[in-house]
């Protein structure tokens, strides 16, 4: 039996949130918090909806359903994997992939102590020595030197029966040093592999995190050797990954230039056997001590892209800014509090979604807003009405409606999710 959604809206004041709870059976455990709502199209077309669930045993559960009507209805919902060491923070959003052959593929981060295998175990490959647009070569410490040892892997399962049944969750990194790896994104590239591009820990380092930018790639469904793609970049960032209407494949990451911490991109049109040198997508210039926390959000525009973040510069406008892939920067919401953008590619435009505190409150009340990006246009700001204490939104266009899912934060931390339409 399907779980109703009731997704009816228009835009602005006659936008129509979903009930959370009891009145929609997909969220209505109370035991459970939910987390990370995530829209996206599988292969036919159709809107799918992934989240995460935590049990009261600390068990985090990742969870799809899938609508064949635009949005209206959504199936009930099907597991792809349960464990205590499958992360679920801002910056560890799972990703649900699918193939042209039909395979779907979950990633997602995997805390240390955790019950899954990791892959057949290799040497790790040397890390090269480079430098690139100002910067310095990686610091090198004696092994006896390192930090205390923290871990954390990026796991992939797969399923070829529509997410009835998944393999056992394995590492995409054969390297068995235990160090952090993190921020990822994933893709499929033109020819059906799959890229996954993360963090992760310089081994020996003495400082307090340093983490240099690595990418897998699968051939014949099987991840080969992680490369190296940058050795200095923002520690703490979420990356983004895009394939663009050419089929290039962009990876946009923060990096970190004597603390100068602005988006960069590397392309690669091989399918990332190899990648152009990183340039800076737009000269930010926020220059910080310290990283952010806080990545990119990219979507297909046109022939070109949208990238969305936050800087905080001094002296560039301050805000979430929205550029294109030629480094044009189209607008900033100069509110200090508009953070957690995430874009999506509609037919002729782009639309993005953020969270921004709620005029006038002095609780510090969050609101989901959203603006419709079209070549010589955008949109005015939009509120989805009822997305009071609205986060981590996601957000898809289908049928010139955008679809927005997000969770509502709750004092007791047993956060729910909400799904709106608004009409476009």
């Amino acid at each position: 039996m399907k779980s109703l959604f009731l997704l009816v809206s228009t835009l602005f004041l006659l936008a129509v949130t979903v009930p959370s709870r009891a009145n929609n059976p997909l969220f209505a455990d109370e035991s459970r918090a939910y987390a990370l709502p995530t829209l996206a199209k599988n292969n036919k077309g159709e809107a799918v909806l992934y989240w995460t669930e935590k049990d009261d045993k600390n068990v985090v559960y990742l969870y799809f359903s899938v609508s064949k009507d635009g949005g209206k209805t959504f199936s009930d919902k099907k597991l792809i994997f349960a464990d205590a060491g499958l992360g679920n923070g801002r910056l560890a959003r799972p990703k649900l992939l699918f193939k042209k052959d039909g395979t779907m593929a979950a990633v997602f981060s995997f805390r240390s102590g955790g019950t899954t295998p990791p892959r057949e175990q290799k040497p790790a490959p040397t890390a090269h020595e480079g430098s690139h647009a100002n910067h310095d070569k990686p610091t090198t410490a004696p092994a006896s030197g390192g930090r205390p040892k923290r871990e954390s892997q990026i796991r992939y399962t797969v399923s070829k029966d529509g997410g009835n049944t998944w393999t056992a969750p394995v590492s995409v990194d054969s390297d068995p040093t235990p160090l952090v790896r993190g921020f990822f994104d994933a893709v499929v590239l033109p020819n059906d592999e799959i890229a996954v591009a993360y963090l992760k820990d310089v081994k020996n380092s003495t400082k307090h995190e340093e983490r240099d930018l690595r990418m897998v790639i699968t051939k014949n469904g099987v991840f080969q050797e992680e490369k190296l793609i940058d050795p200095v970049v923002c520690d703490c960032c979420n990356i983004s990954l895009l394939v663009d209407s050419k089929g290039i494949l962009n990876v946009y990451y923060r990096d970190n230039n004597n603390d100068i911490r602005d988006i960069a991109k590397m392309t690669s049109a091989d399918n990332g056997a190899t990648f152009s040198k990183s340039q800076i997508l737009f000269n930010d210039q926020w220059q910080l001590k310290g990283c952010p926390h806080s990545g990119a959000t990219s979507s297909v525009f046109g022939e070109s892209a949208l990238i969305s973040w936050f800087s905080g510069t001094a002296t560039n406008s301050s805000g979430l800014r929205v550029v294109t892939n030629e480094g044009k920067r189209l607008f900033v919401l100069d509110n200090p509090t508009a953070k957690n953008s995430y874009l999506v590619t509609a037919p002729n435009a782009s639309v993005v979604v953020w969270e921004q505190v709620k005029e006038k409150s002095e609780e510090g009340v969050t609101l989901i807003g959203l603006r419709k990006i079209s070549p010589n246009n955008v949109s005015e700001t939009r509120w989805v009405e009822n997305s009071e204490n609205g986060t981590n939104a996601s957000v898809l266009v289908t049928d010139n409606q955008a679809i927005v899912a997000y969770e509502v934060k709750q004092a007791n931390k047993m956060n729910t999710i909400k799904v709106s339409t608004v009409r476009l």
